[in-house]
């Protein structure tokens, strides 16, 4: 089966960014394929990957176990850490 590793535009910016699509491709899984290792359909996948729903989180650890992955780094901008405090402003100060 080919599988297309070209990017896709979207009109709209995601909710949700992830790296499900390009973790899956590693993989060499389809949308399908992984749908099903995952109790899902394609277009579960597909919603996924574009960032439109997120899956629940036993899906989403199984997901990562399959991908190889840590479920971390499949949404990195769900971990990322808080801006640094702008010099000068102190919050508790007040």
């Amino acid at each position: 089966m080919l599988i297309q590793h070209t990017p896709r535009a979207t009109p709209r910016a995601p909710k949700f960014p992830n790296r499900i699509r390009e973790y899956r491709l590693k993989a060499g899984l389809s949308q399908r394929k992984l749908g099903e290792i995952l109790g899902r359909g394609r277009n579960a996948i597909s919603s996924w990957e574009r960032g439109r729903t997120l899956p629940n989180v036993p899906r989403l650890l199984r997901m990562a176990k399959t991908l190889g992955t840590l479920a971390e780094s499949l949404y990195m901008e769900f971990y990322s850490t808080f801006p640094k405090e702008r010099e000068g402003h102190n919050p508790s100060a007040t």
